[in-house]
């Protein structure tokens, strides 16, 4: 086979999976059905007083668990705590679901009435390379 048969059969792997994915049928998660269990497991928690869990799997902008969220606590210490609470509620539950990929996860937490104390998934979670958090570095720091 020459090199360039090889190149036109990689082109055409390549948007025989991009079809796939786009029509549901390329192993993807389940949008709304991963969305609702993020959001009901991390509302469920007590540390949790206001705010939603917000699910993206998309081809153009990648996979990604975010959300802003008011934490029990005073200060920056226990919004600390909260949030590492909140983290493994999502490491657990994004674990439990099918068709998942790994998934940036930009979650942050601040007091009731206190948006200039603001605590990242980053500032308490190490990411593994680059500044943002993904689910395998919840999985290893959890222990999952």
């Amino acid at each position: 086979m020459t090199a360039s048969a090889i190149g036109r059969r990689g082109v055409l792997v390549g948007i025989i999976g991009s079809l796939l994915t786009a029509c549901g049928l390329g192993g993807r998660s389940d949008v709304t059905a991963v969305q609702e269990a993020l959001r009901g497991a991390v509302q469920a928690l007590p540390e949790h007083l206001d705010g939603k869990v917000q699910f993206q799997d998309s081809t153009s902008a990648g996979t990604t668990i975010s959300g802003v969220l008011v934490l029990a606590g005073r200060d920056r210490a226990e919004i600390e705590q909260s949030l590492l609470i909140v983290l493994e509620t999502v490491s657990d539950t994004y674990d439990q679901q099918s068709g998942v990929r790994t998934a940036f996860v930009r979650i942050e937490g601040h007091p009731e009435g206190d948006r200039g104390t603001r605590v990242v998934a980053a500032d308490v979670v190490t990411p593994t390379s680059g500044a943002n958090v993904t689910t395998e570095d919840l999985a290893a720091h959890f222990g999952g």
